[in-house]
């Protein structure tokens, strides 16, 4: 269960320490103690919305605290190797003898009652924590077990195989039995080769567990029988609190849609965020393009942004009331690609986010999130103007109809998402909420009653949210005494070069903005403020284009050179002119899609670019201007020294 909001945590407001003294829910307020015996009562919403706009901070930030650690055991053990290396760090800055460390070490782990850790072992602690990757010291205790599964391979595909003939073919065979029929079966395989045990009973019940339920419907259930323990497996999600389980994913809405210049484009793609207890849409965004990772962080955004009057104003809508943000315990998302970059693994995770994976082809794993797009297409979607699919089934392709109907927006489509949900649909009375509080309940009167139960945690702040996107275009390189050589340029400073002397280590962390290839951000691994250091191009002249179009014209460059920035600024130049003459052509809905896509792509690179500059230490700016006085100078006379 997610913890929750407790008497006695320590919140930070305007630098002054308070203590939460209550926490009177059937009035919904919060009163809190200060130093002094100053004492402060805040409505619980608006004790939220302090912590979305960054005013307040809970103390010692939770989110470090509770960092992706399931279990108790990998969060004691995370916390011993926390002090293990804030020992071995002491001892690096006294410049201690190696027995001496060796020595507390020891005294350290009889002490906590750990077994004895090697000082290579710390070393290793130590190098992974200067990485600036606190995930690095979280132990995997749930990838344990054995080391013989590439030996298991063919076994294991060999039970697959059989598992479709007999076990999923007949009802009547359980999983012992199963495992008994195929143990016999490997054995006059392998013959006088087969070894004591081929396969354990245990890897053979995963196997099973782990092969699609469809598979019963070879012989050993019904389809009715099917979707009865399909909606059973469903309802367990809903034993939690509010926002201890979130389910998200993206799809692509199929209505077509035009841009500012009235061009229409066939990608727009919806994300959505439902909490698991009261099926409430805590989240929704619309945008033009592809499912992507930038579209993950715009709907992880919205999330986060403080239900201020600015927020309902830019979602364009007056008399709807969206609950509060808060602390998510686990998020639920699918496999898609972009779920496994960088904005998953240390964004998300390093504000206490536990991340959840779905089977492949399990849509139910996820089914609240999945059956909000099904009520979306079925009672608002399918109805409007640019609507790819018919209600009709005898129409089987309706794209011209839709090309001739299409006139809404992007901005537009969002705005009756959101008036649909957040003033319709979660005010409509549901049915399995119904059989959950013993009374008709409708989604928000649901959320009002758990929140009036239960408090979580509040959420980060918006800006520290905005500040964790500089991590994902991080990568890690080596400074030369040159600078730095990243993506066939080099980069460096006269303040990088003085940064980087101070200690002479070589490691450092580069921080790009994937839009700009003009500059990059340094840092140094063990940097622990994470200081960045702005480095200029060497190249001069080169155009202010991405890192991936720099690439594309040094491939396109067939010169006996290398390539200059002038050179760099003429292909460009070309290549701006063959746009040009594309565009008096009527445009295909193709290139409309990849247009927008880009456009898309350029707004959120803007905002990575803001990110990494607003602390960054700039090079200076040197200026050359002609003295006003250089013309009354004049020579002195000539003299051949003989006078």
């Amino acid at each position: 269960m997610s913890e929750g909001l407790k008497v006695g945590m320590v919140t930070k407001i305007n630098g002054d320490l308070f203590v939460i003294d209550e926490i009177l829910l059937s009035i919904n307020t919060v009163r809190l103690v200060g130093s002094g015996g100053a004492r402060l009562e805040i409505d619980c919403d608006k004790f939220y919305e302090k912590f979305s706009s960054g005013e307040f901070v809970l103390n010692k930030e939770f989110e470090v605290a509770k960092y992706s650690v399931d279990s108790d055991a990998a969060r004691e053990e995370t916390q011993f190797r926390m002090e293990l290396v804030d020992l071995y760090k002491d001892h690096l800055e006294k410049c201690s003898k190696k027995t001496d460390v060796e020595r507390d070490i020891s005294i350290f782990c009889f002490k906590r009652g750990h077994k004895p850790v090697r000082l290579r072992t710390v070393r290793e602690y130590y190098k992974k924590y200067a990485d600036g990757n606190y995930a690095a010291l979280v132990p995997n205790y749930g990838g344990r077990g054995g080391c013989g599964w590439s030996s298991k391979k063919e076994y294991v595909e060999f039970v697959k195989q059989k598992a479709i003939e007999i076990y999923f073919a007949d009802d009547k065979v359980n999983k012992r039995g199963f495992y008994k029929q195929v143990d016999e079966l490997l054995r006059q395989k392998l013959g006088d080769q087969a070894p004591e045990i081929i396969i354990s009973e245990s890897t053979c019940s995963r196997t099973l567990e782990g092969l699609p339920v469809r598979s019963a419907l070879n012989g050993r259930l019904s389809k009715k029988e099917l979707n009865l323990e399909e909606r059973r497996a469903i309802k367990k999600y809903r034993d939690c609190r509010v926002f201890a389980v979130v389910e998200l994913d993206a799809c692509t809405i199929d209505v077509m849609s035009v841009d500012e210049h009235g061009r229409k484009h066939t990608e727009v793609t919806l994300y959505l965020m439902r909490d698991v207890r009261t099926s409430y849409p805590v989240a929704v965004y619309v945008m033009a393009g592809k499912p992507s990772e930038m579209g993950l962080y715009k709907i992880l955004e919205q999330f986060y942004k403080p239900r201020d009057e600015a927020y309902y104003k830019s979602l364009g809508v007056n008399g709807v009331n969206i609950v509060s943000a808060a602390h998510i315990g686990v998020l639920v998302i699918d496999n898609a690609s972009e779920h496994f970059g960088k904005l998953v693994w240390e964004v998300i995770r390093r504000l206490g986010v536990i991340v959840k994976n779905t089977r492949q082809y399990r849509g139910d794993d996820k089914g609240y999130v999945e059956s909000g797009f099904s009520i979306l297409n079925k009672r608002l979607l399918g109805f409007m103007p640019g609507a790819k699919k018919s209600n009709d089934k005898r129409v089987k392709n309706r794209m011209a109809k839709a090309d001739e109907e299409a006139c809404y927006s992007v901005e537009y489509i969002f705005k009756e998402i959101v008036e649909f949900f957040y003033g319709t649909y979660i005010h409509e009375l549901r049915p399995d909420l119904g059989f959950i509080y013993g009374k008709p309940m409708t989604i928000a009167q649901a959320m009002e009653k758990e929140l009036s139960l239960f408090k979580p945690l509040p959420p980060p702040s918006l800006d520290k949210f905005k500040k964790l996107i500089v991590t994902m275009h991080c990568e890690e390189r080596k400074y030369q005494h040159y600078g730095v050589d990243f993506k066939n340029f080099q980069f460096n400073s006269t303040e990088l070069a003085r940064y980087m002397d101070k200690s002479g280590e070589k490691s450092v962390l580069v921080y790009f903005n994937p839009a700009d290839c003009t500059k990059i951000y340094v840092a140094k691994k063990s940097d622990r403020e994470g200081t960045l250091i702005e480095a200029q191009n060497k190249m001069l002249g080169i155009p202010e284009i991405s890192f991936e179009e720099a690439s594309s014209l040094l491939a396109e460059y067939s010169g006996d050179h290398i390539m200059t920035g002038k050179e760099f600024q003429r292909i460009y130049a070309r290549k701006l002119m063959k746009f040009t003459e594309d565009s008096r052509r009527k445009p295909k809905v193709k290139d409309v899609n990849k247009s927008v896509r880009n456009n898309t792509k350029k707004e959120f690179n803007q905002e990575v670019g803001k990110a990494l500059s607003k602390d960054a230490v700039k090079p200076k700016q040197v200026t050359f201007s002609e003295a006003s006085h250089d013309d009354d100078i004049t020579p002195s006379e000539w003299s051949s020294g003989h006078d």
